[in-house]
């Protein structure tokens, strides 16, 4: 008997801890979202011959979108360029997830521009 009381108990208290999560500000995820986008641009001209990479390679937020409700509480789409001659990007979405406090991609794709 003790042990349900205990489980209902431990049931209600992580109900209750994710229900108060916090809510955290725009430029709070922006912030914590720099990190990954810099990291993803190292990556993504790893391999590729220098001659063929601009001389100052970067990104760009095409949307970003805040949800009130849901698992996800923002969204990322990011644009990153960096090839010299050729008129292609590499476009990534990322969604900050409220539970786990952190950001994850979900969306690769090359396109022109």
């Amino acid at each position: 008997m003790k042990l349900k009381k205990l489980c209902y108990c431990v049931i209600a208290f992580i109900i209750l801890l994710v229900s108060c999560a916090p809510r955290l500000s725009e430029n709070t995820v922006k912030t914590m979202l720099e990190p990954v986008l810099q990291d993803d641009l190292s990556v993504i001209m790893e391999g590729i011959d220098t001659s063929a990479i601009m001389e100052n390679p970067y990104y760009e937020y095409t949307e970003f979108n805040e949800f009130k409700e849901g698992r996800y509480q923002y969204l990322a789409e990011v644009s990153f360029y960096f090839l010299r001659d050729v008129r292609k990007k590499i476009v990534r979405k990322y969604r900050f997830d409220r539970k786990f406090l952190r950001w994850e991609r979900y969306y690769n794709e090359w396109q022109s521009y």
